[in-house]
């Protein structure tokens, strides 16, 4: 289930962050949290799992007619086709009119997800 980010999950979202190469300096770290943080139309959920755990994070831009998936993190346990489908399927519904799209990073899991479901 996503959870819309709220600062008190900071300390959570920020080690679910530092699973990706980018974020294993604090500097990176901090600075993606503040861009997220003072952007209009950039957000971030957190991704609950079935024991309510928190086991993934997802960042993306909103524009006019796409989502701009930025990133997507998840724990080592969590790392499987099932949960990105399932993350990716709930940031869809979250925003039915609008098509996902990635980054250079993120559109090899997008193409993946697209093929699972034969979207």
């Amino acid at each position: 289930m996503l959870v819309k980010y709220r600062d008190d999950y900071q300390k959570t979202t920020m080690g679910l962050l530092s699973y990706l190469p980018d974020f294993h300096k604090m500097a990176h770290l901090k600075a993606e949290m503040q861009w997220y943080a003072e952007g209009t139309g950039r957000e971030m959920y957190l991704w609950r799992n079935e024991q309510q755990q928190f086991t993934g994070v997802v960042g993306f831009e909103q524009e006019n007619d796409f989502i701009l998936i930025r990133l997507l993190a998840l724990s080592p346990q969590e790392r499987n086709d099932q949960t990105r489908k399932a993350i990716l399927d709930a940031v869809a519904e979250l925003f039915p009119d609008q098509k996902l799209m990635g980054t250079i990073a993120t559109t090899p899991m997008l193409m993946r997800w697209q093929n699972l479901d034969a979207r």
